[in-house]
Parts: C-alpha cells; structure tokens; sequence
C-alpha cells in the first residue's frame, strides 16, 4: 500500500483536485495528519460559505412533494445557489445505534419509489471526534450520488450540526458564512445562539403560535436576511422580538407583523404581507409615516406592504408632499435589496427562485409622492399600485 503522506506535494495536490469535499472530509477524519496535509493544499474558490439544510417537516408539504426526506439534515458549499453547489454529508438522529432498523425509523424509506437505488446497509461502530466533540455513529452511502449519510443518536441533536460547520470552514479555508434553511417549529439544531448570515423558512401549511418565532430569533442571531413565503402565525411577533432588528425581511405569509407595529422595524429592507381593514390600514400607514418624519432613522432603505387596498387620499394627512422633481432625485430607484432568492419546490426537489417579482417595474418612482424629512433634508418616495405600499429612502449614495 502507498503511503499517502509520504507522496511529494505535487502528486498530493493533483490527488485532493480529483476529490469531491464529501470524500476530503471522510478523508480527513483518518488522522491530524491527514487533515492538516488537506488544510495546507486544498481550498475551493469561489465559495460562498456552507449552507445546512433540514428537512421540511410540514405534512401537507410531503403530501405534495414525495421525494422530500423530512429526516434528513445536510451540509452544503455554497458556490452559486444553483447546480453548482455541493452536498458534502447528511446526517440523521435515531432513538438508539443498538439494533438499528432504518425502515422502522425513517417513514420516507417506506415511500420511496421501488425504482430508486438506496442503500440501506450500515456500515456501524464509528467514532467521530471533531472539535474535542467525540460521537458514536454509523455510516451508510447513498449508491448514486456517493454522498455519505451519518446516523447519530438524539443526544447528539444540540451538538453536531454546528460543530461540524466550524471544522469543514476550517478545513477547506472557505468563507465563515453560514446559510440556513429549516422549520420554524424546529430548532434542534440551534442549542445556543448562532449567527447566521441568510435564514431561509421552509414553507409549512400550519399556523403557529408567534411565541415560536420569537424564540427562534432569540437563537438565531440574523445577520443578513430572513426570507419565508408560507408560514403563517395565529398572531404578531412581540413587540421586543429580535425579528424587528433582522437587516432584511421577506415576509409573505398572514400574521408576523400588525402595521401599526412597523415602526419597530429598525433593519434596511422589508416586504410584509397585511390582513388589516382599508382604514386601519391607511391609518397605520400614515402615522408610520409620520414616525419616520420624526425620527433619526438612517438605516431604513425600502419598506413594501402587500394588502394595501385602500387609496392614498388619506394616507398623507397632515404630511406635506411635493411631486417628482428631477433636480432633487432621479426617476428610478436603485435598490441594493439582498431578496434575489426564495426558496421553492419542483418535482426535483427544493431550489433558489428570484425573490421579488411584481410583474411591473416597482422600481419606478416617477409618479409616486415625495415626503422630506425636515431634521436631515432626507426624501422618501411612496406609491401605491396593485394592492401594494411601497416606500423608498433616497440616501445621499442614490442622488
């Protein structure tokens, strides 16, 4: 047998270019030495950190779409949100390693179509040890695509998914950034608070108690961007929910946010869905407007509310308005909104589809009404079209 190690650099580095990472990885679990050889001459560029991914736990959702397995939880490189990205291992939790039967456990390998290959042979009596965090496993392969699936027992739930994170960043030299797409009622995965740069909720047809979500974003610490299409609450979060602080906001889902409440918005860019009657609602809107007229609000760039179906003849009561003026600012927008990506379901499986989509330019700003914050000099443009607000802060960067 060659000894690896033992092979000159070069022969070394034509070895681990040919590897897949899910192969690197396994790879450098044989020893310290293996593991630092990778870290000295492997490194995948471009890369956009490494994204975890549970399963969507929703009933309704696996009705639809049988091919999710609503057990399994992977990593994944980020390299362009598309066919490029790669899944480096998937992992599960068991009851017990002892006498393990997988299709006794897991529901989705009773449903699976007869025609897909699976292999269901354990390989069993690992140790892993990452981090100092040592962990009794097994292992089996998944024929097609090579891709290793680890079964831990449940005490591990709180333990592995983030430890496991820091290792491959460390290991491959990639980005930090961590990316997440998972439940709102599920968050096993978050044991303490984690910063994560884009959250992304999978869709799930029941309504939930908005308390959830404020103890999701006590441990989920949102650096970038929340995005979510259906998840509905039976309420509002809380007036002191760390929702309110989260950068950036794609909400389309009923409950979440009252607009009375919008002003406790202090991030840059948010798009709300509204069930608020027609004068409720221009009476919200109008006293946030007249809240962010009186504030020293420097952050907030675009706010966007779907619902909005009553006129705008009261929505600017006593605010002074002008119409557009092309010495004062241009005609478009230029929006740095990070919603290029929701997340979405074909017969493939999940993917990244674009975010905002009006069908219009909503970007336009000619005909919309002009608000000049008096403190600062500080324009907003407001329009409504189509059932939707739309408000846009011309910062000094954009004149």
């Amino acid at each position: 047998m060659v000894k690896f190690l033992s092979l000159p650099y070069l022969v070394k580095d034509l070895v681990f270019k040919e590897m897949e990472p899910r192969e690197l990885l396994l790879l450098s679990l044989c020893s310290k030495r293996v593991q630092k050889s990778i870290k000295q001459q492997f490194r995948i560029e471009p890369n956009k950190g490494f994204r975890i991914t549970c399963g969507n736990n929703s009933p309704e959702s696996y009705k639809i779409y049988r091919y999710q397995d609503v057990d399994e939880k992977r990593l994944e490189l980020i390299v362009d949100h598309k066919e490029n990205d790669k899944k480096v291992i998937n992992w599960k939790y068991v009851n017990s390693l002892d006498n393990l039967d997988l299709l006794k456990e897991f529901k989705f390998l009773n449903d699976l179509n007869v025609k897909k290959m699976f292999d269901i042979e354990l390989k069993s009596g690992f140790i892993f040890e990452i981090n100092g965090l040592r962990c009794r496993c097994s292992i089996s392969f998944d024929p097609e695509s090579g891709i290793p699936t680890l079964y831990f027992e449940k005490n591990m739930m709180k333990k592995w998914p983030m430890e496991l994170h820091k290792y491959c960043v460390d290991l491959f030299r990639t980005n930090s950034d961590l990316e997440m797409i998972m439940n709102l009622n599920d968050s096993s995965d978050l044991h303490e608070p984690q910063t994560i740069k884009d959250l992304y909720l999978h869709t799930s047809f029941e309504n939930l108690n908005p308390k959830i979500a404020d103890e999701v974003f006590e441990k989920a610490i949102v650096q970038n961007s929340l995005t979510l299409i259906k998840q509905d609450l039976e309420g509002y979060v809380s007036d002191d929910s760390k929702f309110w602080k989260i950068p950036n906001v794609l909400v389309r889902s009923k409950g979440w946010v009252h607009t009375r409440d919008l002003f406790r918005f202090t991030g840059k860019n948010a798009y709300f869905f509204t069930m608020s009657g027609p004068r409720s609602i221009t009476q919200d809107m109008n006293a946030f407007l007249k809240h962010w007229l009186s504030s020293d609000n420097t952050t907030l760039e675009t706010i966007i509310v779907c619902g909005y179906f009553s006129s705008t003849e009261d929505l600017f009561d006593g605010i002074q308005t002008s119409r557009w003026d092309p010495e004062k600012r241009p005609a478009r927008y230029v929006s740095n909104t990070p919603f290029k990506r929701s997340l979405s379901y074909t017969a493939a499986g999940s993917v990244f589809l674009p975010g905002l989509n009006f069908g219009f330019d909503y970007l336009d700003c000619t005909n919309a009404i002009d608000i000049v914050r008096e403190s600062d000099g500080l324009i907003a443009s407001v329009k409504r079209r189509d059932s939707i607000f739309f408000m846009f802060v011309w910062h000094s960067k954009l004149l």
